[in-house]
């Protein structure tokens, strides 16, 4: 039951900045999408415009942080 409600509020907050720390994962990112139990979450690398897509079963997630919305 709590991951139907977490998708659903993840699903309103696509395109914030968030932060997702799992059991052996820590990243931040933009929330980008949510296919079936995986979140897809969009990393900036460095300084450049370099990006990795990590994507999360909503199972293993064990908090999830809102650093910033989009208007």
């Amino acid at each position: 039951m709590f991951n139907s409600i977490l998708l659903a509020e993840l699903a309103r907050r696509m395109g914030s900045r968030v932060l997702i720390v799992t059991d052996n994962y820590e990243g931040e990112g933009t929330l980008m999408n949510i296919v079936g139990d995986l979140v897809a979450l969009n990393e900036t690398e460095g300084y450049g415009n370099e990006t990795t897509t990590v994507n999360i079963p909503v199972g293993a997630i064990n908090f999830v942080r809102i650093l910033s919305t989009t208007v």
